[in-house]
């Protein structure tokens, strides 16, 4: 076989490949993925009493978690670089204090933050008790408010 036998070929053999839709189902939709599967019969609400309330946030949504407790001023103790470094450090802190603990993600890092208080001030038993415990570079930050 020559070459030139193979290009006259090529282009034989792929228009050949090529075939056309033939599905009989031409105006089919894409399938639901909020809805249930097609062979799903079961209720999935079962177990589940009915809905008597709801509980929404109020108007303007600018509070953080914490301040209402206290205050946007935390003491952070620890930027860590995964989430999992950031929740093992927050069960360890738990041991040495009865504050909230929470975990902000603020570029790529989750900076571990303890306590809510109204002023950084407030926060200084907080920040000296960490500081003898074992976290010395505690220091009081102001957390941002979400939007």
């Amino acid at each position: 076989m020559t070459f030139r036998n193979i290009l006259f070929l090529a282009p034989l053999l792929l228009a050949a490949s090529c075939g056309t839709n033939t599905s009989t189902d031409g105006d089919a939709l894409p399938p639901d993925p909020y809805a249930d599967p097609p062979d799903y019969s079961g209720d999935p609400f079962q177990g589940f009493g009915p809905v008597t309330s709801i509980s929404l946030p109020a108007p303007g949504g600018t509070e953080m978690p914490g301040e209402a407790a206290g205050g946007p001023w935390s003491v952070q103790i620890a930027a860590c670089g995964t989430l999992q470094a950031a929740e093992a450090l927050r069960e360890r802190v738990g041991a040495v204090t009865a504050e909230a603990v929470f975990i902000d993600l603020s570029g790529a890092y989750y900076k571990v933050r303890v306590g809510s208080f109204p002023t950084a001030e407030d926060s200084a038993d907080l920040r000296n008790l960490l500081r003898s415990s074992g976290y010395p570079d505690a220091w009081s930050v102001e957390r941002a408010a979400t939007p």
